[in-house]
């Protein structure tokens, strides 16, 4: 499958995908759009890569056509952040059930402190929520702990407790067996942007491990270099260690993701370089740079350039 088959067939994309995504929300309010197409790989290697971006628009400003726009641009998943935008990050049922009307993945970050509320997003109608900077095995064991249904009779105080789950015909699902079937496709997103996680391969390989217990392409991952050399300095290896990262998770089937550009890689030709190296490394979840609120700045850009080259054709 390639990229542009992987989110419909075309870019832009047309009117009957939209209505073949608003559908599969409608008849699945809890379907997991990039999971979908992960499914149908029989690898990470075979698996199309899918653009997202973070979004830090505040949710009482967020509007439906902006959503519409970045799906059709190509987009495949947003990530809500709660983490730096606090709550006004931390989408509502309303917004989330836009994005997911449109056929985009509702991530859900959330700060670094939170784990019961990692559950709780799903009951909004994220799909998958992210946790960040972890630098113990613990945390992301007490993380997946927080975003699953326990088993019944095997519950710890850190399982995520029972709520109604609501399916397409908006029959409540009450049963235990009943609550765990709807809610197959939710997913747990790690971030990996310390040392620990990154460059010690010990202790990433147990995360990994972790992650891959949770069940085919229920867990996710996603570097944040950024914030490793932030704590600890400029550190040569972080490339390498990061390839490494994403060749040791598809070994296990685990699909990972990275931010690529940054406000030091503007070039598009640089960007799309730099994207090709995250792919063959084994990223598959590929996030441009720039953030949602930066969009209508870069499009207003573009459709008044023609004009100023113009004016300076004319001598202006």
């Amino acid at each position: 499958m390639t990229a542009i088959e992987a989110i419909g067939g075309s870019r832009p994309l047309e009117t009957e995908e939209f209505a073949r995504r608003a559908h599969a929300q409608a008849m699945n309010p809890n379907r997991n759009s990039v999971k979908e197409v992960f499914d149908r790989a029989a690898s990470v290697e075979e698996a199309a890569p899918v653009l997202g971006l973070f979004n830090d628009i505040p949710w009482y400003q967020f509007r439906e056509n902006e959503a519409h726009a970045w799906a059709k641009a190509g987009f495949s998943w947003i990530v809500n952040d709660g983490e730096h935008r606090q709550r006004e990050g931390w989408y509502g049922g309303e917004q989330n059930a836009a994005q997911g009307r449109v056929g985009l993945l509702q991530v859900q970050r959330l700060h670094r402190e939170a784990f019961s509320s990692h559950g709780d997003v799903f009951q909004l109608g994220a799909r998958a929520t992210m946790k960040p900077y972890g630098t113990t095995y613990e945390e992301a064991e007490r993380f997946f702990r927080c975003v699953n249904f326990p088993t019944p009779g095997q519950a710890t105080p850190d399982d995520r407790g029972g709520y109604p789950v609501r399916t397409g015909d908006r029959v409540y699902c009450f049963t235990p067996d009943s609550l765990r079937g709807a809610e197959t496709d939710t997913q747990g997103w790690i971030q990996f942007e310390t040392a620990e996680y990154i460059i010690d391969t010990s202790m990433r390989d147990r995360i990994l491990d972790l992650m891959a217990s949770q069940g085919r392409n229920r867990a996710c991952g996603f570097v944040g270099p950024f914030d490793a050399i932030l704590r600890e300095g400029e550190l040569p290896e972080v490339e390498d260690a990061v390839s490494d990262l994403f060749k040791a998770a598809a070994q296990r089937g685990l699909h990972m993701g990275r931010v690529v550009g940054s406000g030091s890689m503007e070039d598009p030709k640089d960007i799309e370089d730099a994207m090709v190296r995250a792919i063959e490394a084994g990223a598959r979840l590929i996030c441009a740079h720039p953030f949602t609120s930066d969009l209508p700045l870069r499009g207003a850009l573009s459709v008044t350039e023609p004009f100023f080259r113009a004016a300076e054709r004319c001598g202006f």
